[in-house]
């Protein structure tokens, strides 16, 4: 890939994450973007019925590994408290993702994470039955880099023959390595996007759970993150990942969030009824409020309930 193409796309990229990061600290244009962003669903899928056609789902993501190599203080996803290994089955995979297709037209982006997906030795096949079940889909790896040169040969087969792109997240320790890791990659023609470099985290986590569920589904700029995990979707990674969470402090807050999943293997359900539940609160909204953004770090002790929580008032 051209140089110039590679240096317009990351500068592009870099500016949408930039906006991104005003439009999450402002309540008035995280209401905005959704309200228009559900107008447009709403039309797209009333048209879609007329033709009989299966909706779109605009975004979904899963995590391959629950681990992580990295060890982020907070992480959204739990995984610097996942202390073994823990991976997405890649039978139960194959077929979520084939029940999937039956549900859904196509699955605009769909992304593949963890924890850290390069932990997962199966990375190849999911990436492959990924393209096989959604050939129009964006498929990306997100990861945090530190793995990417000596991944296997398999493995950039499976990204180059299967437009799949590596969105690498630029943390402190890959920073002296990314010019080198960028070369590998294009030397390879694998596509690859770098994220800005990272210096801060956030949360909306409240552990006491007592916001107002509205408020606070109002307020998420994670509710459109469409969740997979185990023949199962949620709006959020939250209410299926929240176990780790309850495992590692004693907590029962999953308890609360028994019907906040999805099972896609409900005969009564098709993908137009999934997309409806999916644009309502859940019960786990209450343990969400406002987004607060901290320093990011590696956790260099044992974790504590305040790592991953709002210091603000409830909703």
């Amino acid at each position: 890939m051209p140089d110039k193409v590679i240096v317009w796309r990351q500068q592009l990229l870099d500016f949408i994450r930039g906006q991104y990061r005003k439009i999450h600290k402002s309540p008035f244009m995280v209401s905005l973007f959704f309200f228009l962003r559900n107008i447009y669903s709403a039309l797209d899928d009333f048209f879609k019925k007329m033709l009989r056609k299966k909706p779109t789902l605009y975004y979904m993501e899963l995590s391959v590994a629950d681990h992580c190599n990295l060890n982020c203080k907070g992480c959204a996803f739990f995984s610097n408290i996942v202390n073994e290994e823990s991976f997405y089955d890649l039978d139960q995979f194959k077929s979520d993702i084939n029940r999937l297709t039956s549900l859904f037209g196509n699955i605009r982006t769909l992304t593949l994470l963890g924890g850290e997906p390069l932990l997962n030795k199966n990375l190849p096949q999911f990436i492959y039955e990924s393209r096989k079940a959604f050939p129009r889909s964006r498929i990306r790896v997100v990861t945090n880099g530190l793995l990417c040169k000596n991944v296997s040969d398999e493995l950039i087969d499976a990204f180059v023959k299967n437009d799949t792109i590596l969105h690498i997240t630029q943390y402190k320790p890959l920073v002296g390595s990314i010019d080198s890791l960028k070369q590998m990659l294009e030397s390879k023609g694998v596509r690859y996007l770098v994220g800005c470099p990272v210096t801060q985290f956030f949360t909306a986590f409240r552990v006491q759970g007592d916001s107002d569920v509205k408020k606070a589904f109002s307020l998420c700029a994670r509710k459109r993150c469409t969740y997979l995990a185990g023949g199962h979707l949620s709006i959020c990674s939250f209410p299926i990942l929240i176990r780790f969470f309850d495992r590692y402090f004693g907590k029962s807050l999953q308890e609360s969030m028994v019907n906040d999943k999805i099972d896609i293997y409900d005969n009564n359900i098709d993908g137009f009824k999934i997309k409806k539940i999916l644009s309502k609160p859940i019960s786990a909204c209450r343990y969400c409020s406002r987004s607060e953004f901290f320093e990011w770090e590696q956790s260099v002790s044992d974790a504590k309930v305040e790592d991953f929580c709002v210091r603000g008032a409830k909703l």
